[in-house]
């Protein structure tokens, strides 16, 4: 995950050059500059989202660990409560 932000701006840059440049008259080289801002934006995205998936996947762990801990405790009866049904009610 750390390098595809890498490999989008490098993408941006060696086609948004390849737009530039009028090295051919093929018509396909000037789709360099639109792909090029396409990979600029997403390599946007993944910078300014960084933080915030550092930060989700920080708050998912510590949920993890408080439900492995929640399992490994035992289960306490309810105060009043027992584990064989009253007298007189019947079950199925």
């Amino acid at each position: 995950m750390k390098k595809l932000p890498k490999i989008f701006l490098l993408l941006a840059v060696a086609s948004f050059v390849l737009g530039v440049s009028e090295l051919a008259d093929n018509r396909l080289v000037y789709m360099g500059r639109p792909l090029g801002a396409i990979f600029f934006v997403l390599f946007m995205i993944f910078e300014f989202l960084k933080e915030e998936t550092a930060l989700y996947d920080q708050e998912e762990r510590v949920k993890c660990m408080a439900l492995t801990r929640q399992a490994e405790q035992p289960l306490a009866e309810a105060p009043g409560r027992t584990s064989l049904p009253p007298k007189g009610l019947r079950t199925a």
